[in-house]
């Protein structure tokens, strides 16, 4: 066990002046200008952050002058994605100021400790802060000093947050430049103008998200130097490298929003914070990007998949083989050894369901839910229905209809051909050896040429049922539900803040742990909720795929545009009602919960499930009857 680290003089003589009102817990950081601890605070129970100003420098009057402009400054901003300041104090011959504590960790670590980020969190985590800059340079409030360690991201919900505005600039609190001439900043991160020391507006801290874009998914920086004043020339002079040079694959609107960041010159860049934060907005209707976690769980593969499903198909036969013997009353057969063989080819299910068990049970402890990897298979699943769609013409060509036929027919006559070889009617010393040669070569080259051209025999329900195999099954069904509880899966997810989830899967569950959590008397009053709420969310999350699967055709030219439109304008209002319907469901047992008195939600809630469940029926039907009679040539070609 590791001894615990001894405290300071400095902790503990900062832990008497505040004694009675704040609890010191441990050292979170230091900087130049200041030491953070985590306290928890006495009077109100909660954990606070607290940033005091070294005992050294609060005997001059510049620093201490400069670190109480610093609380003033963000104490005056209210914004979701700010680190908020509670309170500035004196006490024992310390300041500080006291800020809300985020549990998580800087931008700058979590680069540091893994890496570049995934596209879709590097955008989030950009677009956040811009928000939060958008919101202080409204107030006249530069930053300065916009860098990876000075975000902060919390680890429960990925929320992106702002800090240390110790050498921000203007504001109510604004003091007039003393050493206008003195550059102040981290080097990597300034703007050009910056660097010069020229005047400076919001335009000067989007260029440094620009940087911190530009390394968080990459990796790198734009400009590397061997001293400080070589980097700030090549700023100066020199266009930044497009970030798509270092991270390819990037998309697009992500790595033209970093891009113009970068722009030399502040009229180059985007006018706001806003403009970018719109620049960085997801597509409508675009798929949520899943967790890396969750990723590498979808993509994990049994290594020894081939060799037991070689030891089935072998033992297969053998069962195959002993049936014949036994229906043709071969007498040594027995019905037994028919059992013992399809046993011993079923064996190899017992590994691979282990394997399943043992991937999910990583997942578990790392905070996700069964219902997390549901999501991420039914995102997997819209994903792999759109590859399908684009991987395959509208309508199947004639030659491949004549292909899949010719083949299947030059197998049958090699299969006949081998029973007969089996049954001795067919010896190759009575026989010309064509006869034997003919229908295996002839099988081999239409088979060749049915895989070039990518000629399906397997029926489209056949293949989606073996692509998705035995991890869907077994999670899919009440038997997942039971071995999650025994393996230990959360109820609530601590990996993540579900926005890989389309919002109609998350606002399903928040209504759905609503629910569950109201007196048993409500719950039996509102008996058909559960089933309506499951309904719409079937059916938003079938719209929601419907949408995408058009897009996809849409993109490629496949069927007829007006039609695909027309279909997709269709399938948008369907998502858009059922969510609609979701969210008025949340409402509802929120108010509820909020005040147990007021009947009024319950009486909405119980006439909304009762209506509800009467409308997903009828358009359910009136869709049915619309696929049937208009449904595109196209989608229906491409879903065979």
């Amino acid at each position: 066990m590791t001894p615990p680290v001894p405290p300071t003089p400095e902790f503990l003589a900062l832990q008497a002046a505040v004694a009675g009102e704040y609890s010191l817990r441990r050292e979170l950081g230091r900087g130049g200008m200041g030491v953070v601890y985590l306290a928890r605070d006495v009077q109100l129970d909660r954990d606070v952050a607290i940033k005091v100003l070294p005992t050294h420098l609060a005997g001059a009057a510049a620093s201490r002058e400069r670190f109480l402009r610093e609380a003033r400054t963000a104490a005056g901003l209210s914004h979701p994605h700010v680190v908020p300041i509670h309170r500035v104090a004196e006490m024992g011959g310390f300041v500080f100021f006291v800020m809300a504590y985020v549990e998580g960790e800087t931008l700058g670590e979590r680069l540091r400790a893994r890496g570049p980020l995934p596209p879709a969190e590097a955008a989030r985590a950009l677009r956040e802060v811009a928000w939060a800059l958008a919101y202080a340079h409204g107030r006249g409030i530069v930053h300065r000093d916009v860098k990876p360690d000075n975000i902060l991201l919390e680890a429960a919900s990925g929320r992106a947050l702002v800090t240390d505005f110790g050498i921000a600039h203007g504001g109510a609190h604004a003091a007039p430049e003393t050493d206008p001439g003195r550059v102040m900043g981290t080097a990597h991160f300034m703007s050009p103008e910056q660097a010069a020391g020229a005047p400076l507006d919001g335009r000067s801290d989007l260029y440094a998200l620009g940087v911190v874009g530009y390394l968080a998914v990459s990796g790198r920086l734009p400009f590397e130097a061997a001293s400080v004043p070589a980097l700030l020339v090549r700023q100066a002079t020199e266009a930044a490298p497009g970030v798509l040079r270092v991270a390819p694959g990037l998309p697009p609107a992500l790595a033209t929003a970093i891009d113009r960041c970068l722009a030399r010159d502040p009229g180059d860049r985007f006018p706001d914070g806003e403009a970018l934060a719109a620049a960085l907005a997801p597509p409508p209707e675009a798929r949520p990007a899943l967790p890396p976690t969750l990723r590498a769980w979808l993509a994990a593969r049994n290594p020894l998949l081939v060799p037991y499903m070689g030891w089935s198909a072998g033992f297969l036969a053998l069962t195959a083989g002993n049936v014949y013997a036994n229906v043709t009353g071969n007498p040594g057969s027995k019905w037994r050894d028919v059992l013992l063989l399809a046993t011993v080819a079923a064996a190899p299910l017992v590994p691979i369901v282990g394997f399943h068990l043992n991937q999910a049970r990583r997942q578990f402890r790392a905070g996700h839910t069964l219902a997390d990897l549901r999501g991420a298979a039914e995102v997997e699943r819209r994903e792999r229905a759109e590859s399908e769609a684009l991987a395959h013409d509208a309508a199947e060509a004639a030659t491949h209809r004549t292909l899949r036929l010719a083949t299947v027919a030059a197998a049958s006559w090699l299969a006949v051909t081998f029973a007969l070889m089996v049954e001795g009617v067919i010896h190759e010393n009575r026989v010309s050896i064509w006869w034997m040669l003919a229908p295996l070569l002839t099988t081999m080259l239409l088979g060749a040429v049915s895989n070039a051209l990518d000629v399906q025999f397997v029926p489209r329900a056949l293949r989606e049922s073996w692509q998705t195999g035995i991890r869907d099954r077994l999670w899919n069904g009440p038997a997942g539900e039971w071995l999650a509880r025994r393996l230990g899966a959360p109820e609530r997810s601590r990996a993540s803040d579900g926005a890989f989830r389309a919002t109609e899967a998350a606002l399903g569950l928040a209504a759905a742990d609503l629910y569950a959590a109201l007196p048993p008397a409500y719950r039996h009053q509102l008996a058909g909720l559960p089933q309506s709420r499951a309904e719409l969310e079937a059916r938003a999350a079938e719209a929601r795929a419907e949408i995408e699967l058009l897009a996809a055709l849409a993109a490629s030219a496949v069927g007829d545009s007006a039609q695909l439109s027309a279909r997709r304008r269709g399938a948008s209002a369907h998502l858009a009602d059922s969510v609609a319907a979701l969210e008025s469901i949340r409402l509802d047992l929120l108010r509820l919960h909020a005040d147990a008195g007021d009947r009024a939600p319950l009486t909405t809630l119980r006439e909304a499930a009762r209506l509800l469940g009467e409308d997903v029926g009828r358009l359910a039907d009136a869709r049915r009857e619309t696929d049937g009679e208009a449904a595109p040539r196209a989608l229906g070609a491409a879903r065979d």
